[in-house]
């Protein structure tokens, strides 16, 4: 069961945001354990895929096993497995932080936003 605590650990815990107001200019989708079955990343270098912790058309957080250096460009592959559907995107890391089990959750932004129709598929 222990892999259970760590696994509802990734999702449930939060960095510190920073204090004002919401600053996001579009919807975030929260992946719960049933979407994160259906919604794989994969991380160019990455030999497996890796957590995605939320998502919108502007951006995405992800949960990976090692560092990232800051402000890297990262080129990602998402992919809905039953709807095989793929989408390509670079992401520009804006923050890291370690989270208490020894992964990284890394926030970045796309290079381009996501279409609705991509959303809709994505977490589908």
């Amino acid at each position: 069961m222990s892999w259970l605590k760590k696994w509802h650990s990734w999702f449930s815990w939060k960095p510190k945001e920073p204090s004002g107001a919401e600053r996001r200019e579009t919807i975030r989708y929260g992946i719960n354990l049933e979407t994160s079955c259906r919604l794989l990343a994969m991380v160019e270098g990455e030999p497996h895929p890796v957590r995605v912790r939320n998502i919108s058309a502007g951006g995405i957080s992800l949960i990976l096993t090692h560092e990232v250096p800051a402000d890297s460009l990262l080129e990602i592959e998402l992919l809905n497995r039953p709807e095989m559907f793929l989408c390509k995107l670079q992401v520009q890391i804006t923050y890291r932080v370690e989270h208490p089990t020894g992964d990284w959750i890394l926030g970045g932004a796309f290079t381009r936003k996501l279409t609705d129709e991509e959303i809709k598929l994505l977490l589908a």
